[in-house]
C-alpha cells in the first residue's frame, strides 16, 4: 500500500474537520427544525455507540478525495480496531486508511481526531479483521479513545440489537435497531461464513459495524448485506464464534479474566 506523508494526512484531516464544521453551521437552522420534529419519534431509539468509528479512504493522488470505506469498533484503550476483513482487503493500493475518533459522544462531539490504521490480522473464515491504530497528529489524542465492551456470548434469537454505522461521504453515524433472526451457519459464495442473521437492512459502508445488545455490549460484526430473497436481512459473525481469534490477538472480552486492555502505544 502506498502511503501519504503524515503531515499531508494531518492537513487533509484538518480540512475534513473544517469542511464538516462549515456544513454543520451552514445547515444549522433547517436542521434544528428537522431534529425537533424527529426527536419525539426517536426518543426510545438506541444512541450511537461512541466506540463505533468510520473507516476512511484518502486517495494518494492530487485530488486526495476522502470517503467512508466502512465501519469499525474500538476494542481497547490501546487502539485495537475490529472490522470486516473485506473492508481492509478491498482498499485500493493508492488509498491510505484511517479512522476518525470523536472527542465526546457522537450526539455532541466538537472535533474529530484522525488515527492511522496500521498492522491488521485477518481471519478469513469469518471475514473479520483486527487492526491497530495510532494518532495521526498528536499522542494526546489517545485520551479520546473510549473502547466498547466486547462480549463473546452466544446471541439469542429474537434478541433486540442495534448497529452504529457510517455510510457514503458522511461522518455522522447511522443508528438502526432490530432483532436477531437466526442462529445457524450461512455459507457465503466467497468461502466465508456467517453465524447469525438480523432484520436490520444493511447499506454500503455498514460492513464492519458492531452489532450491539440492549446492554450496550458488542456481540458481533456485520459482514454481509442480504440480496434477492434475503434482501430484508443482513448477516454477520458473532464474537463468540471468533473468541479464539480475539484472544490470540489480545482483545479483552467481558467476563474473561485472562485478557486485559493494552496500554496506549505512544
Amino acid at each position: 500500500m502506498t502511503h501519504v506523508s503524515q503531515s499531508r494526512l494531518s492537513l487533509l484531516c484538518r480540512m475534513v474537520k473544517y469542511q464538516w464544521s462549515v456544513r454543520i453551521v451552514a445547515s444549522a437552522l433547517p436542521c434544528l427544525l428537522l431534529l425537533s420534529s424527529a426527536a419525539a419519534q426517536r426518543i426510545d431509539s438506541p444512541t450511537a455507540l461512541r466506540a463505533a468509528v468510520p473507516l476512511l479512504c484518502t486517495e494518494n493522488h492530487q485530488a486526495a478525495r476522502t470517503r467512508v470505506r466502512g465501519t469499525g469498533v474500538i476494542a481497547d484503550s490501546g487502539g485495537t480496531l475490529l472490522t470486516a476483513a473485506h473492508v481492509i482487503q478491498e482498499a485500493h493500493s493508492d488509498c491510505t486508511l484511517s479512522v476518525m475518533i470523536p472527542d465526546d459522544e457522537w450526539s455532541r462531539f466538537g472535533r474529530l481526531h484522525a488515527f492511522l490504521i496500521k498492522d491488521c490480522a485477518l481471519f478469513a473464515p469469518l471475514d473479520l479483521a483486527i487492526c491497530h491504530i495510532r494518532p495521526a497528529d498528536s499522542s494526546r489524542d489517545w485520551g479520546y479513545i473510549r473502547p466498547a465492551r466486547i462480549h463473546a456470548r452466544p446471541p439469542v434469537v429474537r434478541e433486540a440489537v442495534s448497529i452504529t454505522a457510517f455510510t457514503g461521504w458522511g461522518l455522522s453515524p447511522l443508528v438502526r435497531s432490530g432483532h436477531l433472526q437466526g442462529r445457524q451457519t450461512y455459507q457465503r459464495k466467497d468461502g466465508c461464513y456467517c453465524d447469525f442473521a438480523t432484520d436490520i437492512i444493511a447499506n454500503e459502508g455498514m460492513s464492519g459495524s458492531p452489532v450491539i445488545s440492549a446492554q450496550g455490549e458488542v456481540l458481533g460484526i456485520l459482514t454481509l448485506a442480504g440480496k434477492g430473497e434475503f434482501r430484508e436481512l443482513s448477516f454477520g459473525a458473532s464474537l463468540q464464534e471468533a473468541a479464539s481469534f480475539l484472544k490470540s490477538e489480545g482483545v479483552p472480552l467481558v467476563g474473561d479474566q485472562n485478557t486485559t486492555a493494552d496500554s496506549p502505544q505512544k
